[in-house]
């Protein structure tokens, strides 16, 4: 009698271990479904909008150097493998005070690059409030070779979901002009104090 239930308690064992592990791989793919925010798109110039917020990209420069400049001394210089990508833009609430999250370049072939994170870039982390248009610049730092079809993607700081909105705005930057910036960037572009 002992050896049945030993035996039906390995069964038992074995078949939870391995539901266990099926589970664990099915729930990444359940959640990468959860997160396709509505993305709102559009062009370099004009006002691109979701129900929370809205963003305009004034102006693209592209840069092998950026200095930032200091009150005491001559600034610091920081230079790039790749280029620095720099969007200036205008941000505003359409509801209640909003904070920009997982801001991204993404690039042709959906590459996507995150901020350029350099401790001495300034933080866009701001907060924007309802009806008035403040500027923000975001700074990316990627290769040479991914400046073609660039689109600047902008959400919520919340947890994304389907309901989450999103604004992708095409930086305007074809494969000729992509070309002509990465193989003459400013070559040292000084970022503004405010």
């Amino acid at each position: 009698m002992t050896m049945a239930r030993k035996a039906v308690a390995a069964v038992l064992t074995a078949g939870l271990a391995a539901l266990t592990m099926w589970l664990y791989s099915v729930k990444p793919h359940i959640e990468a479904r959860l997160q396709h925010p509505l993305v709102s798109k559009g062009r370099i110039g004009t006002a691109v909008g979701t129900t929370d917020f809205s963003v305009k990209v004034a102006k693209v420069d592209v840069a092998s150097a950026i200095s930032k400049p200091s009150f005491l001394d001559k600034g610091k210089v920081m230079k790039s493998l790749g280029v620095f990508v720099i969007v200036q833009t205008q941000i505003k609430s359409n509801k209640k005070p909003f904070t920009p999250g997982h801001v991204r370049l993404v690039t042709r072939g959906g590459v996507a690059y995150d901020e350029s994170g350099r401790a001495d870039l300034p933080d866009t982390s701001s907060e924007f409030q309802p009806m008035l248009w403040a500027p923000a610049t975001f700074i990316f730092e990627i290769p040479k070779d991914r400046l073609a079809g660039a689109r600047l993607v902008v959400g919520t700081a919340d947890l994304i979901n389907n309901l989450s909105g999103e604004t992708s705005v095409d930086l305007g930057i074809s494969g000729d002009q992509a070309a002509r910036l990465a193989s003459h960037p400013t070559p040292d572009y000084e970022l503004k104090t405010s």
